[in-house]
């Protein structure tokens, strides 16, 4: 008996039309069938419809991705406009924004990553992306638990700080935007020789103190996030090292005790 309701078309989707001319497909045997029955669901009924209908994807969304293109079209137009303008007292804000717009587009990759939108290929064993930070992050959890009594979700949201940071992001976005109409307002002159700003030293440096800002609340998290994860997949990495010797057989101790482990490995089993 099905155990996920208003699932059907799920078999369908296999377009299984072999037509065993010799009779070798057989029904289960009664024990078999038997222990199907007692298996549990493995998917819920919104999940074998999303199967059935081939529309899984579209799950994730990446919650600061708003924000940052904000980010990065003010630092992108600003540059421009600094550059049409050939204003050299601008230059130090033309730099650094030039330097924020490339943070912003690495920052949009991480993020897509970490979201999810971005799904773990199997190559990459560098940065975090949703699949692989979770799953490191529960073993963390579930080890640090035992040995630190951590009982808070630091462990698998430490590779996250990039989408938790949304506010602060955003405060920054709202920050910088208006400097596109300042910056454009205070311009004066001929292009073809240097246009002059309005604009007074103070305030010069302010854009750049604030571009600057940003950019580093952006890379440093993201390095931040990249840092934890890598520690977090060589802790993950280390505990399935050391976990082949828990519960070992009796071979399994004998063939270590006496033949293969080393000196090290002899005391720490036997301990």
């Amino acid at each position: 008996m099905a155990q996920v309701n208003n699932a059907s078309g799920v078999y369908a989707t296999l377009g299984y039309n072999f037509s065993d001319p010799n009779g070798y497909v057989e029904p289960l045997s009664a024990n078999g069938q038997a222990h199907l029955e007692k298996q549990p669901a493995f998917i819920s009924t919104w999940q074998a419809q999303d199967i059935a209908n081939n529309a899984v994807g579209g799950y994730f969304k990446n919650p600061v991705l708003t924000y940052v293109n904000t980010i990065l079209t003010t630092a992108n137009t600003i540059a421009a406009n600094i550059a049409i303008a050939n204003c050299a007292a601008l230059t130090g804000a033309q730099t650094a924004c030039l330097a924020l717009s490339a943070t912003a587009v690495a920052f949009n990759a991480h993020t897509n990553r970490l979201s999810g939108v971005t799904p773990f290929s199997g190559e990459d064993v560098t940065n975090p992306y949703y699949e692989t930070a979770v799953s490191y992050g529960k073993t963390a959890l579930y080890i640090t638990n035992q040995t630190d009594n951590i009982t808070n979700t630091s462990p698998i949201l430490g590779s996250f700080g990039s989408i938790l940071i949304g506010p602060q992001i955003s405060n920054q976005s709202n920050t910088i935007y208006p400097y596109i109409t300042l910056i454009g307002n205070s311009l004066s002159g001929d292009p073809e020789v240097g246009q002059n700003t309005s604009l007074t030293t103070a305030q010069i440096n302010q854009i750049v103190s604030d571009i600057s800002n940003t950019n580093t609340l952006l890379s440093g998290q993201r390095s931040a996030d990249v840092t934890f994860y890598g520690k977090l997949k060589t802790f993950s990495d280390n505990y399935n090292t050391v976990r082949q010797f828990s519960s070992m057989g009796e071979t399994q101790t004998y063939l270590c005790d006496n033949f293969i482990g080393t000196d090290k490995l002899i005391t720490r089993i036997n301990s």
